[in-house]
C-alpha cells in the first residue's frame, strides 16, 4: 500500500514535472472526469496531504487522487520513449490498459495514473475542505504532534496497531511502517491505546515521523544497520527469525479490513509492553 513518504515522492515527481507547464492533452475513463476542460490549463503546483495527491491548476480547480492498494502515479519524458511507444501512449488508452484511470500531457511529459481509488476535479479549495478532517500530517513541516497524541486519547478502546493506521487519527502511516515502528518501540499491536501512556505514544508517533521522513527519497527501507540486504525488522518476515532476540516473527490479521501485522512475540508482548507502562 502507497504510504507517505511513497506518496510524498510521487507528488514531489509529479509537481518537477508538471508545475509552471500547460496540458495539452488530457485522457480520463472515469464518467465524471471524460469531460473535464483541462487543457490549456496551467499546473500551478503538486503536493500531498496525507496519502492523497493533489494537484492544482491555474483557474482554482484541482485533481485529487488517492492511491489505496493497488494505485499508482508514473511520468514519461516523451524525449526518452520510442516513436512507437510514444505513438500508443498518445492514443485513449482506455481499450488498452485495463487499469489506467486518467492521464496528463504537456509539451515534455505524459504523467499517468493508474488504479486510483479516488479521482475527482473540483475547486482546490473544496478539495482542502474535505481533506481537513485527515489528522495531522506526520510529513508536514508544521505537523501538531499534540493534536495527533489528543486524537489517539480520543479512541482509547483501539488496539494501536490499528489506530495508528486511521488517517483521522495521523495521516501517512500504512501496513509497512505501522508493524515495523511498533516493532522498534517494542509495543504490542495488540494492546489498546488505552493501556499506553502518553510517553509511549508520543514516541510511536515520533518515531514513525522519523521512519517517513527518511524514506522521502530512494527505496523504502526502515533497517539502516549493517545487516546486508535486509530493508525490513518484521514486516514481511513472518516465519522468519527476529533479529533482536532469535524468536519467530508472527503474523495476523487485524482490524475490519483484516489488513496483516508483522511482530515479535517476544519483543513486542502485551506482558511487555504493560510492564513499560509507567505508573
Amino acid at each position: 500500500m502507497p504510504e507517505g513518504d511513497s506518496i510524498f515522492q510521487a507528488a514531489a515527481k509529479l509537481d518537477r514535472a508538471l508545475a509552471g507547464q500547460r496540458i495539452v492533452r488530457f485522457f480520463s475513463v472515469l464518467p465524471k472526469l471524460k469531460e473535464a476542460e483541462l487543457c490549456g490549463r496551467e499546473v500551478t503546483r503538486v503536493y500531498a496531504r496525507g496519502k492523497n495527491v493533489v494537484i492544482a491548476f491555474d483557474d482554482g480547480r484541482a485533481l485529487h487522487t488517492h492511491l489505496r492498494m493497488q494505485g499508482h502515479w508514473s511520468v514519461w519524458q516523451k524525449s526518452e520513449l520510442s516513436p512507437e511507444r510514444l505513438e500508443r501512449m498518445l492514443r485513449p488508452p482506455h481499450s488498452l490498459n485495463p487499469v489506467f484511470t486518467l492521464s496528463l500531457e504537456n509539451a515534455n511529459v505524459i504523467a499517468v495514473c493508474e488504479q486510483a481509488a479516488v479521482a475527482e476535479l473540483a475547486t482546490e479549495r473544496e478539495i482542502e475542505r474535505r481533506l481537513a478532517s485527515l489528522g495531522p500530517d506526520l510529513l508536514a513541516p508544521d505537523f501538531d504532534a499534540e493534536q495527533a497524541l489528543a486524537n489517539l486519547r480520543a479512541r482509547p478502546e483501539l488496539p494501536i496497531g490499528e489506530a495508528i493506521m486511521l488517517q483521522s487519527m495521523l495521516a501517512g502511516v500504512g501496513n509497512v511502517f505501522k508493524s515495523e515502528v511498533l516493532f522498534l518501540e517494542k509495543v504490542s499491536p495488540f494492546a489498546s491505546v488505552g493501556e499506553l501512556t502518553d510517553e509511549r505514544l508520543t514516541a510511536i508517533v515520533e518515531r514513525a515521523r522519523v521512519l517517513l521522513n527518511r524514506n522521502r527519497s530512494g527505496q523504502r527501507r526502515t533497517q539502516f544497520g549493517g545487516l546486508s540486504g535486509m530493508r525490513y525488522y518484521v514486516y514481511e518476515r513472518s516465519g522468519q527469525h527476529c533479529i533482536k532476540c532469535d524468536a519467530t516473527i508472527r503474523m495476523r490479521r487485524q482490524g475490519s479490513e483484516l489488513r496483516s501485522t508483522y511482530f515479535c512475540p517476544e519483543c513486542q508482548s502485551e506482558a511487555t509492553a504493560r510492564a513499560k507502562k509507567v505508573r
